[in-house]
């Protein structure tokens, strides 16, 4: 009596056919090809925006009739009104009382962080000439910016 190989309760293997067995789509391998980093782009993790700015002022100056009531609070006491935006930017609320032309730098740091084109001369000027348009509009940028 001859042994049988297969055991019981296996099955037999599969003719193919010449035909390759099919594979079940749950154990197939895809590649994937990430790109991180484009080539020939320079990046400076450093940098935190563009040296001129990408963007221009949400408002103009003169637009102080867009928000009343900022513009009443900030022509009656502006001393308060520009405190409460260097508070805002994360300054002593006390730096525009002990710093010299705090207001340009206030200025600045919104131009920075919003990315707005503009430089420190244009700053210096609109803040000589224009001081309380100045600040109107700058906490119009700040509630912009969410600020």
């Amino acid at each position: 009596m001859a042994q049988n190989n297969q055991g019981y309760g296996m099955q037999p293997p599969q003719q193919t056919m010449g035909r390759e067995p099919q594979v079940h789509p749950q154990h197939q391998q895809q590649m994937t090809t990430v790109v991180v980093n484009q080539p020939g782009v320079m990046t400076n993790p450093l940098l935190v925006g563009h040296v001129h700015g990408t963007r221009e002022w949400t408002t103009g100056l003169c637009d102080c009739c867009s928000d009343v009531g900022n513009s009443f609070y900030v022509f009656c006491c502006y001393c308060c009104a520009i405190s409460s935006i260097a508070a805002r930017l994360g300054e002593n609320c006390c730096t525009t009382c002990c710093v010299p032309a705090a207001e340009i730098g206030i200025r600045t740091r919104i131009r920075t962080l919003g990315a707005i084109r503009g430089d420190m001369c244009h700053d210096c000027i609109i803040i000589a000439c224009c001081t309380l348009c100045a600040a109107c509009q700058e906490t119009r940028e700040l509630n912009a910016m969410g600020l």
